[in-house]
């Protein structure tokens, strides 16, 4: 792991700057994707959706029941838990559909050593994305060096494996000034997405909290690692209606597990209702 650049009073000082500069009232912003070129087509909104499966309970028959819908309708990533990644990675194989493995999932609250562990078995299994939790009681404690450490150490283990990091933030628990301090951290820090949530936080995903981590997300001049960073949106999103919020605020990939049915509204042409809660 290399040395860290930063100390707890130089990120605190880089949060209070970035909070400084936001926009007051984000409500107010163009939107980032404008309506007219919103994807509408089956292939375009399927490229964005991780299709996702994170039950404790989800049996084998499920697993490869969802990774057959992910190749059929193409989706970009299957998204399971660690252990079901092997079988993930067998289904997947010879698809252009990538392999998720989520790590220190629900809570974010293990140790770094063992998040790094997880993430170097699922990336050896053949996970080519990680999604990790953030350390959410270090991050309301303000333990800003140590929240950071815990996701550059995951984020460097991911990149030698040549898979991407998405950090979890779990924004339904956080406030405004939090949510912009743990996207700043992961950003800094090496993850290549914010991602809103684990759909285990008590909500999920809004287009109020999409657009405030894109807004950090886009601020290279905070010396991010030359990589352009993105928003994952992920938690209650069930229709067309929803992902096409999220798009318009930011977010480039969809977590959901839901994506026959937004697939089905697309073909059949019809509207779903906007809902919120877990994937």
């Amino acid at each position: 792991m290399s040395v860290a650049r930063f100390t707890q009073d130089s990120l605190a000082k880089g949060i209070e700057s970035l909070l400084a500069s936001l926009p007051s009232d984000l409500s107010a912003l163009p939107p980032i994707i404008p309506t007219p070129t919103l994807p509408t087509t089956e292939s375009s909104v399927s490229a964005l959706i991780d299709h996702t499966l994170l039950a404790p309970n989800a049996a084998l028959e499920q697993i490869s029941s969802i990774c057959a819908e992910a190749k059929q309708y193409n989706t970009a990533t299957v998204c399971v838990n660690s252990s079901m990644i092997p079988y993930v990675a067998q289904h997947l194989s010879g698809s252009s559909v990538l392999p998720i493995s989520v790590i220190g999932f629900p809570f974010g609250s293990a140790n770094t050593a063992s998040k790094v562990l997880e993430a170097k078995i699922a990336c050896q299994e053949g996970a080519k994305e990680i999604d990790m939790v953030i350390n959410i009681g270090l991050l309301r404690s303000q333990r800003y060096l140590e929240v950071y450490n815990d996701i550059h150490a995951v984020a460097e283990e991911c990149h030698s494996h040549g898979a991407k990091l998405k950090v979890i933030l779990e924004t339904a628990m956080l406030t405004k000034q939090e949510i912009v301090a743990a996207s700043y951290l992961a950003c800094l820090a090496g993850g290549d997405f914010v991602k809103t949530s684990t759909g285990y936080g008590g909500g999920g995903a809004t287009k109020e909290d999409v657009r405030l981590m894109y807004e950090v997300a886009k601020q290279e001049r905070l010396g991010w690692d030359g990589k352009q960073k993105e928003v994952k949106a992920s938690g209650g999103i069930r229709s067309l209606e929803t992902v096409h919020q999220m798009v318009k605020n930011g977010a480039t990939r969809i977590g959901a597990s839901g994506t026959k049915a937004i697939v089905e509204q697309i073909r059949s042409g019809t509207a779903a209702p906007t809902s919120t809660g877990s994937y």
